[in-house]
């Protein structure tokens, strides 16, 4: 194993920072945008450099381009990731998204700076290697991206590709025909969410034949059950006793934290992206809240919707 982190850590200044990135284009749903705020405020306190990227609220306009949703608002918000990543240099950089989508610019930052010496945890329920020929949302592609497979002007903003066999998923639980043939292009390594329930060596033998240094971990919070946390896509209140029969277990809270906490006593964690934050109460009430007497509009009749209303 790599030597401790509290070791690494007190080696110079390294500097982290704080991305703020409530992309909601890449999946087609404003609530990721709440979704991402929350994260952020909910999050502890730190003196970490600060940003938010900016990120086009309207949906005005919105189409598929080259079989990519919203494509050239996302290519924008990506785009100024990279400024902004750029302008602070980060030695290690944490991300609040919205949709996956915002992982692009982040890693392909970090896989660079540290010239291809990392490992990937795909801490998520799904593989997130689709193409525009398959899927429109781009919250699936992006690690397709960083592998090099996908739109070409997506795959230019990754400027080291990443080495597929320097890549683990870490609780999948799905994946549609179109991305397992990618993950079988490439050979990807899966630890499935029953090999983590007990222990983390599965993804810590893993990490040891990696021969790398550094990790950067992307955590989708759809790995998690949603019989223990529902504030996930899948558990819309409207279907969720439907979904609750159909979708396999997910991972417990605890056994993520375990997982997470154990690769951070062991090696070198440079970079944490949390995403697709689905806050369903929070939209409802903040629906609720445009119709209520002095805050919002009583004459408004139309029953609330779990879109985030801008």
């Amino acid at each position: 194993m790599m030597e401790s982190n509290e070791s690494l850590k007190n080696e110079g200044d390294n500097k982290t920072l704080r991305l703020l990135m409530p992309q909601w284009q890449g999946g087609n749903n404003s609530a990721y945008y709440l979704g991402a705020q929350l994260l952020n405020w909910l999050a502890p306190s730190s003196n970490d450099a600060f940003e938010e990227v900016p990120i086009d609220l309207s949906a005005e306009g919105l189409t598929v381009e080259k079989g990519i949703f919203a494509r050239s608002t996302l290519l924008k918000q990506v785009h100024a990731a990279k400024t902004i990543l750029h302008k602070h240099n980060p030695d290690r950089v944490v991300v609040f998204g919205g949709d996956c989508g915002v992982e692009l610019a982040p890693f392909a930052y970090l896989h660079n700076r540290y010239d291809g010496d990392a490992a990937i945890l795909w801490i998520d329920a799904h593989p997130d290697v689709n193409t525009p020929e398959h899927f429109e949302h781009h919250h699936a592609h992006v690690l397709a991206n960083l592998l090099g497979v996908g739109d070409e002007d997506f795959v230019a903003e990754v400027p080291k590709l990443v080495d597929p066999k320097n890549v683990l998923y870490v609780g999948l639980n799905d994946g549609t025909a179109s991305e397992k043939e990618v993950m079988d292009r490439f050979n990807l390594s899966v630890v499935k969410p029953e090999k983590i329930v007990k222990d983390s060596s599965s993804v810590l033998d893993w990490l040891d034949n990696r021969n790398v240094s550094k990790v950067i971990v992307h955590f989708d919070l759809d790995v998690l059950d949603l019989r223990e946390f529902r504030s996930l896509l899948i558990a819309n209140p409207d279907t969720y006793s439907i979904m609750v029969e159909k979708t396999p277990k997910g991972s417990s809270i605890e056994t993520i934290i375990r997982v997470l906490q154990d690769v951070g006593k062991a090696y070198d964690i440079v970079g944490l992206g949390i995403t697709e934050h689905f806050p369903w109460e929070a939209v409802a009430l903040a629906n609720m809240l445009t119709r209520l007497p002095l805050i919002g509009d009583i004459n408004k009749t139309d029953k609330p919707s779990y879109n985030w209303i801008f």
